[in-house]
């Protein structure tokens, strides 16, 4: 019995042919892949005037406080102000408990009112006493007594007087005025609080002089000097205001590893206040000429480094000589030229590759985008 063969499909007799096929053009797909440049972000080495700038966060601060201190002791009765209040030389500020002073001048009023009748009773048995002496009628030393009497009343009166102006200056101590316009920082007693002679009740800042005040770390001290320039951007302000480091501080803080410097405003803003938060750009130096890279395309710390840059289409390292300072783009002393292409974020691997460098780094696919850290942890 004889059975007819099946005839095999059009698939079945050129599938290695085919197979054949897709080997080679995956083959050819992957070797194009690989022999194409990569795409890598690149940054350009300038060449101009530049800066080296230490960025540090201070404060504003008054450059004088004044403090309000009662000169006899008493009992609070009225304070006026709070801390951050406003105040205008001459407002009162606080009421003492003034009983005692008060009576004593009502009391001095008193006395220099009979004294006064005194005197005059004085001065008219003078006058009497005179006329007589002349008439022949009284004898000298009566008259010598009539004037005795005079003076003896008149300096009474003056005494009692002394003592009535130093009551009343007593009492006028009892009201304590603000001695400068400003704003209250500090106000450490409350209303019914008995204080003594010399007690703060007020700390008040004249703020027609406000100063900066921050810290600098103590590895950039050698580099700050007294009479270099800044620039200031204080919170709520709109525009920045030149100052100068006019005081650094001679010793550091071993907590923070700082030292306190100082600036004072070219110019005074309005609505300044103690306290407010101040980015300081101090210019450490300017060069009219410098070879200037962003500091993330270096390899390297303490002013020796290396850079990957590109030549003709080609990744290769170059060593480099910078100085080393804490901004987004460092002065270049050696190993570069100006206009030569760096990588932006350096990656060991790519050293001797082919690249296609841009320097439009948001168009980069995101698996291309390299990082730089890693780069340097591997250098």
């Amino acid at each position: 019995m004889a059975f007819d063969e099946e005839k095999p499909g059009f698939l079945t007799r050129f599938r290695y042919p085919i197979l054949a096929v897709l080997v080679v053009g995956f083959a050819g797909y992957y070797l194009y892949r690989s022999n194409q440049p990569l795409p890598v972000g690149v940054v350009e080495a300038r060449d101009g005037p530049a800066e080296r700038v230490l960025a540090v966060s201070g404060r504003t601060r008054p450059q004088v406080t004044v403090t309000v201190a009662p000169k006899v002791a008493g009992q609070i009765l009225r304070l006026t102000k709070a801390e951050g209040d406003s105040v205008v030389a001459g407002e009162l500020l606080v009421e003492l408990e003034a009983s005692a002073p008060r009576a004593a001048l009502d009391e001095a009023a008193a006395r220099i009112t009979l004294q006064k009748r005194a005197v005059a009773e004085a001065e008219r048995n003078y006058a009497r006493i005179d006329q007589l002496k002349q008439q022949g009628l009284a004898t000298l030393k009566e008259f010598d007594e009539a004037r005795f009497a005079l003076d003896q009343a008149r300096l009474e009166l003056d005494s009692v007087e002394a003592t009535r102006r130093e009551v009343a200056a007593r009492l006028r101590d009892s009201s304590l005025r603000a001695p400068v316009s400003g704003v209250v920082l500090a106000r450490p007693v409350d209303p019914g609080q008995v204080v003594g002679a010399q007690s703060v009740i007020y700390e008040i800042a004249p703020l027609s002089d406000v100063e900066i005040e921050a810290d600098i770390d103590e590895q950039y001290l050698s580099e700050i000097k007294v009479g270099q320039q800044a620039e200031i951007k204080i919170a709520g302000q709109d525009e920045t205001v030149g100052a100068r480091l006019y005081y650094i501080s001679p010793k550091v803080d071993p907590r923070t590893g700082g030292a306190k410097v100082r600036l004072e405003l070219e110019e005074q803003p309005e609505g300044l206040r103690s306290g407010l938060t101040a980015d300081v750009n101090l210019i450490i130096e300017r060069r009219e000429q410098a070879l200037t890279v962003v500091r993330s395309a270096i390899l390297g710390r303490d002013g020796s480094g290396r850079v990957l840059r590109v030549r003709d289409g080609q990744v290769e390292v170059s060593p480099v000589e910078f100085i080393e300072w804490p901004s987004e783009r460092v002065i270049v002393l050696s190993g570069i030229e100006p206009g030569e292409q760096l990588l932006a974020s350096p990656r060991p691997d790519l050293v001797g590759e082919k690249v296609l460098p841009t320097t439009d780094l948001g168009a980069l696919p995101p698996g291309q985008r390299p990082r730089g850290s890693e780069a340097r942890k591997a250098l």
